[in-house]
């Protein structure tokens, strides 16, 4: 065997060496190849997620303005059928008006006439209670400039003052909204006279002060 002059040995590989590093060359690219398809696996599994946290939001976003959308839509249907019926109700009040005008006229009489005007007006009232119309309540109330529409003020010994003591129209209100308020007389409260009348100790008060 010959050596070179730096003493290192020029000698060519044996095949089992050659097979060797040959073995050990397709070792490391299997082990390079194995780490490079790890990292991708492991970002798009992320990537994924992410992803689909992301759609996830989405489809919860769409189901909550569809559902406001579909509140909304409610809301404007009831409120255009509300319109629709205020307009019609405040058509048909002065029916019921007349009618129980005609009534009232009636002296409380039972004739064919009286009957068949009572029947129509009990008919019209239950037509409106059946769509959510009712009468304010008025008579013997504590006035409330919301519901009821002041005509006059009077004093009145049976009804407390600021209490509404008679009424002129009946007012009436649908779905809590006020179609029409009550047209109503306003207790004043007890007259003077009989303000004196109901304290007959004041002036023997006075009397006394004098003596005094």
């Amino acid at each position: 065997m010959k050596k070179t002059s730096s003493g290192k040995n020029d000698s060519p590989k044996t095949e089992l060496e050659k097979r060797l590093e040959a073995e050990l060359a397709r070792s490391d690219e299997a082990a390079d190849d194995a780490a490079v398809e790890v990292t991708p696996e492991e970002i798009d599994v992320a990537a994924l997620m992410s992803e689909r946290d992301e759609l996830k939001d989405q489809v919860l976003r769409a189901r909550a303005e569809f559902d406001n959308y579909r509140k909304r839509v409610a809301r404007d249907a009831e409120r255009v059928r509300k319109t629709a019926a205020e307009g019609l109700v405040r058509d048909l009040l002065p029916v019921v008006d007349h009618l129980e005008l005609a009534l009232a006229h009636a002296d409380g009489g039972a004739d064919a006439l009286a009957t068949g005007v009572r029947m129509v007006l009990d008919q019209f009232r239950e037509v409106l209670t059946r769509n959510g119309v009712e009468p304010i309540p008025a008579v013997g109330e504590v006035f409330d400039p919301n519901v009821h529409e002041a005509m006059d003020k009077r004093p009145s010994p049976e009804v407390p003052e600021d209490h509404v003591s008679e009424e002129f129209q009946k007012g009436y209100r649908l779905g809590g909204q006020v179609l029409r308020p009550s047209k109503v007389v306003v207790s004043a409260g007890m007259p003077v006279d009989e303000r004196a009348d109901a304290d007959p100790g004041q002036g023997d008060d006075t009397d006394e002060l004098g003596n005094d």
